[in-house]
């Protein structure tokens, strides 16, 4: 099989996670856009004249006396909303005010308390209490904070995926093992940096601000997700070490960690436990293998031992992780693959190859015993 087939067969896999990459790219890019407009709403707001008595105007500010009529404090996911109700002197009409959080005004206020509410392009933006002066939700000033804050959220983290989905993409299977660096490094240096980058925009004292933290925070990032990858190598390089793994006989009956994988009869979805030591090995879903058992015909040789491949169903993956090892077999003209948990495998593989229960080698192959080590191609 040609690098340029392997691609092709991982396509549909790895467009999620390219696809993936480029919406967020496209949604950070959306987000930096509203930046300048946000910032500029700011400045206005910040500069805007106060208003001559008695008049409003959208390019001024008006303050205006009111009086608290009332708090309300609403429940939303894990945080709250805090509402100022308020009626301005000279009228009946009561105001719903949402606040920006609850301190310093909102706390501070009760019913029948004296207020001032900022009017600026038609909405109250602030509302003062003494010396205190709290921004409504409404207010402009940190408006900026929100797409700051995603954009650089969705922006590395979209870039780590579309690396490591392209990678997968076309490098993937011209490997017989995965090398985790390749997807492990970009994406999780895409989730610290992204991590990093919503917390300045929200908690920064500016955009400059936000992007030179989360620019400070590419080595440490980089490094981070680098030494994770190492870690990760170093138990796939342990777990494809097969060469220690000889054949135990079983003593007595044993149900193993083990699943069948072929064009065969006794490889049934959801049969994921080995009875050994009671006969010939047989797959069953019963932990005490006890009934629906399906036996390993005589049939079944044993060619190589060997760790995981990109080519394995994608459970055993979820299901062993990195405490798989894979029993390459041959039942007749048919494939036959057998996964169990290394701490398993010697006894797997002694039921396998024990004379009472089934051959050593195969018919005419001349005394052929297991490989303890992969091979650079599968049988």
């Amino acid at each position: 099989m040609t690098d340029r087939t392997r691609g092709a067969l991982r396509a549909p896999e790895a467009r999620l996670p390219i696809g993936l990459g480029l919406f967020l790219v496209v949604v950070s890019a959306v987000l930096f856009a509203m930046v300048p407009g946000a910032l500029a709403n700011a400045r206005a707001y910040a500069t805007a004249p106060t208003c001559p008595a008695g008049t409003r105007s959208d390019s001024c500010t008006a303050s205006v006396p009111a009086t608290v009529e009332g708090t309300e404090s609403k429940p939303v996911g894990k945080g709250h909303e805090y509402w100022l109700l308020v009626t301005e002197r000279g009228s009946d009409d009561v105001h719903r005010v949402k606040m920006a959080g609850h301190d310093p005004v909102y706390e501070a206020v009760h019913a029948g308390d004296h207020v001032v509410l900022d009017y600026w392009r038609g909405e109250i933006r602030a509302v003062s209490s003494g010396d205190a002066v709290q921004e409504t939700d409404a207010s402009p000033t940190d408006g900026w904070r929100l797409p700051t804050g995603f954009g650089l959220l969705t922006l590395p983290f979209g870039l780590g995926m579309l690396a490591a989905g392209l990678w997968y993409r076309f490098r993937y299977l011209a490997r017989r093992r995965v090398a985790p660096w390749q997807i492990t490094v970009p994406t999780l240096t895409g989730v610290l940096l992204g991590c990093l980058g919503l917390l300045a925009g929200w908690a920064g004292g500016g955009v400059l601000e936000a992007f030179t933290v989360t620019a400070a925070g590419i080595p440490p990032a980089v490094g981070l997700a680098t030494l994770v990858a190492w870690w990760v190598t170093r138990r796939e390089v342990r777990a494809a070490d097969t060469g220690g793994i000889v054949p135990v006989p079983p003593k007595g009956k044993q149900c193993v960690h083990a699943a069948v994988h072929g064009d065969v009869p006794y490889s049934v979805d959801g049969f994921g436990l080995l009875v050994v030591g009671d006969g010939r090995p047989a797959a069953t879903p019963d932990p005490d293998g006890s009934f629906a058992r399906r036996s390993l015909p005589e049939s079944l040789t044993v060619r190589e031992l060997r760790p995981l491949r990109p080519e394995d169903p994608v459970g055993w993956a979820n299901s062993y992780k990195y405490d798989a090892v894979v029993l390459e077999c041959r039942d007749g003209d048919r494939r036959v693959r057998v996964v169990t948990r290394r701490v398993d495998a010697p006894v797997v593989l002694g039921a396998l190859t024990d004379p009472l229960t089934g051959p050593t080698t195969a018919p005419g192959d001349g005394g052929h015993r297991p490989s303890r080590t992969p091979r650079a191609d599968g049988p």
